[in-house]
Protein backbone atom coordinates (compact mmCIF):
# COMPACT_ATOMS: atom_id res chain seq x y z
CA UNK A 1 0.00 0.00 0.00
CA UNK A 2 1.29 3.58 -0.89
CA UNK A 3 1.62 6.54 1.74
CA UNK A 4 -1.32 8.61 0.92
CA UNK A 5 -3.54 5.15 1.16
CA UNK A 6 -1.71 4.12 3.88
CA UNK A 7 -2.33 7.51 5.91
CA UNK A 8 -5.81 7.78 4.28
CA UNK A 9 -6.45 4.47 6.09
CA UNK A 10 -4.85 5.01 8.87
CA UNK A 11 -6.68 8.43 9.21
CA UNK A 12 -9.99 6.63 8.92
CA UNK A 13 -8.94 4.28 11.61
CA UNK A 14 -8.16 6.58 14.05
CA UNK A 15 -11.40 8.43 13.59
CA UNK A 16 -13.82 5.49 14.44
CA UNK A 17 -11.52 4.00 17.19
CA UNK A 18 -11.89 7.96 19.25
CA UNK A 19 -14.54 7.29 21.13
CA UNK A 20 -13.52 4.12 22.45
CA UNK A 21 -10.36 5.93 23.29
CA UNK A 22 -11.28 8.12 25.00
CA UNK A 23 -13.66 6.00 27.25
CA UNK A 24 -10.74 3.59 27.79
CA UNK A 25 -8.17 6.21 29.00
CA UNK A 26 -11.30 7.73 30.84
CA UNK A 27 -11.46 4.32 33.06
CA UNK A 28 -7.84 4.21 33.41
CA UNK A 29 -6.75 7.86 33.89
CA UNK A 30 -10.43 9.44 35.48
CA UNK A 31 -8.77 12.92 33.86
CA UNK A 32 -9.92 14.70 30.59
CA UNK A 33 -6.53 16.53 29.90
CA UNK A 34 -4.64 13.76 30.97
CA UNK A 35 -7.06 11.12 28.27
CA UNK A 36 -6.20 13.39 25.57
CA UNK A 37 -2.46 13.30 25.99
CA UNK A 38 -2.50 9.95 26.53
CA UNK A 39 -4.57 9.01 23.19
CA UNK A 40 -2.37 11.62 21.44
CA UNK A 41 0.47 9.87 22.44
CA UNK A 42 -0.88 6.46 21.64
CA UNK A 43 -2.03 7.97 17.83
CA UNK A 44 1.47 9.16 17.50
CA UNK A 45 3.29 5.83 18.19
CA UNK A 46 0.71 4.04 16.20
CA UNK A 47 1.55 5.94 13.26
CA UNK A 48 5.66 5.85 13.90
CA UNK A 49 5.24 2.07 14.50
CA UNK A 50 2.65 1.22 12.34
CA UNK A 51 5.23 -1.25 9.88
CA UNK A 52 5.28 -3.73 12.71
CA UNK A 53 1.75 -4.45 12.39
CA UNK A 54 1.49 -7.60 9.89
CA UNK A 55 -2.01 -8.01 10.30
CA UNK A 56 -4.26 -4.54 9.73
CA UNK A 57 -7.25 -6.69 11.08
CA UNK A 58 -5.73 -6.26 14.41
CA UNK A 59 -4.89 -2.59 14.25
CA UNK A 60 -7.56 -1.77 16.44
CA UNK A 61 -6.54 -4.04 19.54
CA UNK A 62 -3.07 -3.26 18.87
CA UNK A 63 -3.96 0.79 19.28
CA UNK A 64 -6.11 -0.04 22.28
CA UNK A 65 -2.73 -1.83 23.52
CA UNK A 66 -0.51 1.27 23.16
CA UNK A 67 -3.16 3.47 24.47
CA UNK A 68 -3.49 1.33 27.71
CA UNK A 69 0.29 1.44 28.15
CA UNK A 70 0.41 4.99 27.49
CA UNK A 71 -2.37 5.38 30.61
CA UNK A 72 -0.24 3.53 32.82
CA UNK A 73 3.25 5.25 32.01
CA UNK A 74 1.13 8.38 32.90
CA UNK A 75 0.02 7.01 35.92
CA UNK A 76 3.39 5.78 36.94
CA UNK A 77 4.42 9.79 36.40
CA UNK A 78 2.14 11.01 38.39
CA UNK A 79 3.11 8.77 41.22
CA UNK A 80 1.65 8.98 44.23
CA UNK A 81 -0.60 12.25 43.20
CA UNK A 82 -4.39 10.97 42.79
CA UNK A 83 -6.39 11.86 40.05
CA UNK A 84 -9.06 14.76 40.04
CA UNK A 85 -12.02 13.42 38.44
CA UNK A 86 -13.29 15.36 36.04
CA UNK A 87 -16.92 16.27 36.53
CA UNK A 88 -17.58 17.47 33.26
CA UNK A 89 -16.00 14.54 31.74
CA UNK A 90 -17.71 11.93 34.16
CA UNK A 91 -21.49 13.37 32.71
CA UNK A 92 -20.33 12.62 29.31
CA UNK A 93 -19.72 8.95 29.86
CA UNK A 94 -22.09 6.01 28.63
CA UNK A 95 -22.88 5.67 31.97
CA UNK A 96 -25.03 8.46 33.03
CA UNK A 97 -26.04 6.98 36.50
CA UNK A 98 -23.38 9.13 39.15
CA UNK A 99 -24.12 6.34 41.85
CA UNK A 100 -22.46 3.90 39.24
CA UNK A 101 -20.36 6.65 38.11
CA UNK A 102 -19.00 7.08 41.88
CA UNK A 103 -18.81 3.42 42.61
CA UNK A 104 -16.95 2.49 39.28
CA UNK A 105 -14.41 5.22 40.80
CA UNK A 106 -13.88 2.97 44.10
CA UNK A 107 -12.65 0.53 41.30
CA UNK A 108 -8.49 -0.63 40.75
CA UNK A 109 -7.67 0.97 37.20
CA UNK A 110 -7.26 -2.14 35.87
CA UNK A 111 -10.67 -3.35 37.06
CA UNK A 112 -12.08 0.17 35.45
CA UNK A 113 -10.24 -1.22 32.35
CA UNK A 114 -11.35 -4.54 32.06
CA UNK A 115 -15.24 -3.49 32.47
CA UNK A 116 -15.07 -0.57 30.00
CA UNK A 117 -12.95 -2.98 27.43
CA UNK A 118 -15.68 -5.94 28.32
CA UNK A 119 -19.16 -3.94 29.07
CA UNK A 120 -18.70 -0.45 26.75
CA UNK A 121 -16.46 -2.08 24.01
CA UNK A 122 -17.38 -5.41 23.43
CA UNK A 123 -14.13 -7.30 23.73
CA UNK A 124 -14.24 -10.83 24.44
CA UNK A 125 -12.15 -12.14 27.72
CA UNK A 126 -9.40 -13.71 25.31
CA UNK A 127 -9.18 -10.17 23.71
CA UNK A 128 -8.73 -8.34 26.77
CA UNK A 129 -6.12 -10.63 27.68
CA UNK A 130 -4.68 -9.91 24.50
CA UNK A 131 -4.43 -5.75 25.17
CA UNK A 132 -3.85 -6.05 29.16
CA UNK A 133 -1.36 -8.60 28.98
CA UNK A 134 -2.59 -10.64 31.39
CA UNK A 135 -4.30 -14.46 31.33
CA UNK A 136 -8.10 -14.89 30.99
CA UNK A 137 -8.23 -15.89 34.00
CA UNK A 138 -6.82 -12.66 35.41
CA UNK A 139 -9.43 -11.29 32.83
CA UNK A 140 -12.17 -13.44 34.30
CA UNK A 141 -11.04 -12.56 38.00
CA UNK A 142 -10.90 -8.95 37.03
CA UNK A 143 -14.22 -8.81 35.72
CA UNK A 144 -15.72 -10.97 38.63
CA UNK A 145 -14.13 -8.61 41.27
CA UNK A 146 -15.48 -5.60 39.62
CA UNK A 147 -19.01 -7.13 39.44
CA UNK A 148 -18.79 -7.88 43.59
CA UNK A 149 -17.65 -4.17 44.31
CA UNK A 150 -19.62 -2.39 42.29
CA UNK A 151 -22.77 -4.83 43.67
CA UNK A 152 -21.70 -3.94 47.23
CA UNK A 153 -21.31 -0.21 46.49
CA UNK A 154 -24.52 0.16 45.31
CA UNK A 155 -26.10 -1.88 47.62
CA UNK A 156 -24.67 -0.08 50.48
CA UNK A 157 -25.87 3.57 48.43
CA UNK A 158 -29.26 1.56 48.39
CA UNK A 159 -28.99 0.46 52.36
CA UNK A 160 -28.40 4.30 53.22
CA UNK A 161 -31.34 5.42 51.21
Amino acid sequence: MNKARTDAWFTREIEAAQPSMFRIAFAILRNRTDCEDAAQNAVLKAYRRLDTLNDKSLFRTWLIRILKNECFDLLKKRGSQTALLDNAAVYEMEVPDLDLNRAFDTLSSEERLTITLFYFEGYKTAEIAKITDVSEGTVRSRLSRARSALKEQLSQKEQRR
